[in-house]
């Protein structure tokens, strides 16, 4: 249950930002899904090349000297490093990646349109003078499910 609540958290900062698609529509859906299922893949793949791949993201972010990334939940600073390491290193450029992730119906244009709705969100959340992350962890904190 406290999985669903960073989920429910980051679709909070996407709707504070004004990025959070209407519901119902496609969009909306296609964002909730994504969200979802790449904190399944995140949290209960057993494909190994999978597993490498989340890894060298939250790695790497770990070396560029951002705050630690958790490991076992999708958070925004989580989601930032994978977003930001897809950019670089995309699914679709490794099929044994890319076929581990479809295992949970998850595909590139779902990280695609993550990606689009977060870098949306963090730059207006940014307009305005807040950060993405503290945005998300008031969120966090006001969810049922800690």
């Amino acid at each position: 249950r406290p999985l669903v609540g960073h989920v429910m958290a980051l679709l909070a900062v996407f709707e504070e930002a004004a990025v959070l698609p209407p519901e119902p529509s496609s969009e909306a859906d296609t964002l909730i899904h994504a969200l979802i299922q790449t904190q399944a893949a995140l949290t209960k793949s057993t494909n190994a090349a999978v597993r490498t791949w989340f890894a060298e993201a939250l790695l790497r972010s770990d070396a560029l000297g951002s705050e630690p990334v958790p490991r076992d939940r999708l958070t925004s600073r989580t989601l930032e490093a994978i977003l930001t390491y897809a950019a670089s290193h995309p699914p679709a450029a490794r099929p044994a990646v890319l076929a581990g992730l479809r295992e949970f119906n998850l595909g590139q244009t779902d990280l695609d349109l993550i990606a689009h709705l977060y870098e949306k969100a963090r730059n207006r959340l940014k307009s305005t003078g807040r950060d993405i992350h503290k945005v998300y962890d008031t969120q966090r904190q006001a969810m049922p499910f800690r």
